[in-house]
């Protein structure tokens, strides 16, 4: 069904308004999202040497080599952050197009509607485009806006059995992130059904096989790749989960069958409400109509994803972040545009019974219910994004110095620095970094090597890092903690040392260990 004109060029002109929202951050100052620059100093410690596959560390590759001849090109983090002001303008409109096309008008609808089919899609569409959550990585150099409209591409071809594209696409998705294996497991459990169920099994059973193999296929390979860097196979799910469980201070789970309850309810009741706001009121009346309209693999490629993030979230082997929600939001953007448009008829159909004519009733209803919802979810985007630009402008002004000061060493000079942050603003050749983790006792051999070829060498990193090397001794005025770490450190290379020469950043004048600092060492 093809939409007619008008509601296209509202689309347009609301995606263009809100793509210029979130260009208006990008210029606005650096990106505030610490594994953006991370992904980006992947990509270009992979130019450096690309047979090192540590570097990705848990992260799945796609996502770093796509950035490989961007930055080979001499391109930086600041274009994959335009590149996502553009990804994210795509997928409400991938959205609009594919609600559109499966709108089915029930026997009532033809005689009258009280939401046509362009109504429905236009505002999935505007809810998916307005999510704060979209809007804000919509601004980062983060993986999240290219791997949701993938997803949303992968239900879409999945729904209508074109699995030549959709092995492709999954096979992207399962190397960018880990919630597209659960999706590969949906799959292969319905395509097994199908095959054993058809009577054509072996002649329609080639391109079902594709989508499950060639994406296993990847997985198997990149596991196989790693295999001798982390020493066992799918070494990085556990170091995940490992990682995870220490950020969170959680080995094992607590609090009983409530906290089971609220962690399982988490990610598909509360972030919902906190990135969708007012929407997902109406949201559950619109599931049934979803799968009947836009069909039952499209929902259940989402909900692979929302399985997927609840119960890593449940074993505590994620963050629990808002931004793991970015691929569902188009799903819920389908239940709340649904939702609206099924109350609508429901009163529709009372009014009729109530009063012999329904009239526009319904069509009243709807309008209120969908200006209500835009409204509130506009009012909820507003209160983001200007707390998300205040953060941006904000910056962090002592990284950003200590990237100048880098800018002005001598340009031979060798810099060793382990903090993506650091290495990305201070716009330098990515030539003239060391990566190797300065909390290594090894690295420190390795900088008094660069130091002794080149007459001297720079180190740049957090202010703590740098204990034992700075000719600080223990005393009684250090804490416990900051003489075990001066005593540990001295140990490991005491033959190591350099003189401080620039400091931002710190909490206070007495304070000697917060901050990021600038170590030369001779």
């Amino acid at each position: 069904m093809r939409a007619r004109l008008p509601w296209v060029v509202f689309l347009v002109l609301v995606g263009c308004g809100l793509a210029a929202w979130r260009a208006a951050c990008v210029i606005a100052g650096p990106d505030i999202d610490t594994d953006a620059y991370a992904h980006h100093m992947i990509a270009r410690a992979i130019l450096a040497d690309p047979g090192d596959l540590s570097v990705h560390w848990v992260w799945l590759p796609l996502f770093h080599y796509a950035q490989v001849p961007l930055v080979a090109l001499g391109g930086t983090m600041q274009h994959v952050r335009w590149a996502n002001v553009a990804l994210t303008a795509a997928s409400p409109l991938v959205l609009f197009a594919y609600v559109l096309r499966t709108a089915r008008l029930s026997e009532g609808s033809r005689r009258g509607t009280p939401m046509p089919p362009e109504a429905i899609a236009l505002l999935a569409a505007l809810f998916s485009a307005m999510s704060p959550i979209v809007m804000q990585m919509g601004t980062t150099a983060q993986p999240e806006p290219l791997f949701a409209l993938v997803i949303l591409s992968v239900a879409i071809a999945f729904e209508d059995r074109r699995y030549c594209a959709g092995s492709l696409l999954l096979a992207a998705a399962v190397m960018l992130r880990y919630e597209a294996w659960a999706v590969l497991a949906l799959v292969a459990c319905l395509h097994a059904f199908d095959f054993l169920s058809d009577a054509n099994r072996w002649r329609a059973g080639a391109p079902r096989l594709a989508m499950v193999a060639l994406p296993a296929a990847l997985i198997v390979a990149w596991a196989a790749l790693r295999r001798p860097v982390d020493g066992q196979w799918f070494a990085f799910l556990r170091q995940t989960h490992e990682f995870a469980s220490d950020a969170l201070h959680e080995k094992t789970l607590h609090g009983g069958a409530f906290a089971l309850l609220k962690d399982a309810l988490y990610y598909p009741l509360v972030v919902p409400i906190r990135v969708l706001g007012p929407a997902v009121l109406v949201a559950p009346f619109g599931v049934a109509r979803t799968v009947r309209e836009q069909g039952a693999r499209f929902v259940l490629v989402f909900a692979a994803c929302l399985g997927f993030v609840s119960l890593t979230w449940v074993m505590h082997a994620s963050l629990g972040l808002d931004r793991h929600f970015v691929c569902i939001v188009p799903l819920y953007s389908t239940f709340a545009a649904q939702g609206v448009a099924a109350v609508a008829e429901a009163t529709a159909r009372l009014a009729k019974r109530s009063f012999g004519s329904a009239g526009r009733f319904g069509a009243v209803i709807g309008a209120t219910l969908a200006l209500l919802s835009v409204g509130g979810l506009a009012i909820e985007l507003n209160v983001w994004m200007a707390d998300w630009r205040a953060s941006i402008e904000r910056g962090w002004p002592d990284r950003v110095a200590l990237g100048a000061y880098l800018r002005g060493l001598p340009e031979r000079s060798v810099i060793f620095c382990d903090d993506a942050t650091l290495e990305i603003l201070s716009g330098l050749d990515r030539r003239r970094f060391d990566r190797h983790w300065v909390d290594d006792p090894h690295t420190w051999e390795l900088v008094a090597d660069a130091a002794r070829r080149h007459g001297v060498a720079y180190v740049a990193t957090w202010r703590r890092k740098l204990l034992g090397h700075d000719g600080r001794i223990p005393d009684r005025r250090n804490s416990p903690r900051e003489d075990t770490a001066l005593l540990a450190r001295r140990e490991a290379s005491p033959a190591v040392s350099g003189s401080l020469v620039f400091r931002a950043g710190f909490e206070a004048p007495e304070e000697d260990t917060t901050g990021v600092a600038v170590m030369r060492v001779p």
